[in-house]
């Protein structure tokens, strides 16, 4: 088994839910691209079961959907650390411990001195249904690029000349 990746590009969602997992469709098209150097891990809605798969990182991206009283349907925000670790905006099922006590649990056990950074879309709709909406995947590139230009600012990958997306 190789090690882990210093860097984890994360998809949180519950695909069962619309666009609730464009997340995980997002970690996916990123996954596509083989970036070296970088995992990706579906974390559907997992909780703290994630604890193993982020602890020892010393960067992680979370892709998620994402809600704000200042985004429209379709709009990609970018969060700082803090914002991910405050957990206010990452949606997450009623089933899951959310992304927030999942760090706060990594930096007890020792782990929590890592780069973070989260990318969310604000969801179309969050109905019952397998797979994101036609209008959320128009904007999947989009969330694609703003998660390169993360790992592009911390060194990780080459820089590509994506532009910057909106802030939270």
């Amino acid at each position: 088994m190789t090690s882990p990746s210093p860097t984890l590009v994360l998809g949180l969602g519950n695909e069962l839910f619309s666009d609730e997992g464009v997340g995980v469709a997002a970690m996916r098209a990123l996954a596509q691209q083989q970036l070296p150097g970088v995992d990706t891990v579906d974390g559907g809605t997992l909780g703290v079961e994630l604890l193993p798969t982020v602890a020892g990182r010393t960067h992680l991206l979370i892709f998620d959907a994402v809600t704000s009283e200042k985004a429209a349907p379709g709009d990609i925000l970018v969060l700082t650390a803090d914002e991910v670790r405050a957990g206010h905006q990452i949606l997450f099922s009623a089933h899951q411990i959310g992304i927030s006590q999942v760090l706060a649990a990594a930096e007890l056990a020792g782990h929590g001195t890592m780069e973070i950074a989260g990318v969310g879309m604000a969801p179309f709709s969050l109905d019952t249904g397998y797979g994101i909406t036609s209008g959320a995947e128009q904007r999947l590139e989009e969330m694609v690029a703003a998660g390169r230009d993360i790992l592009e600012s911390w060194g990780v990958i080459e820089p590509s000349g994506h532009t910057s997306h909106q802030r939270a």
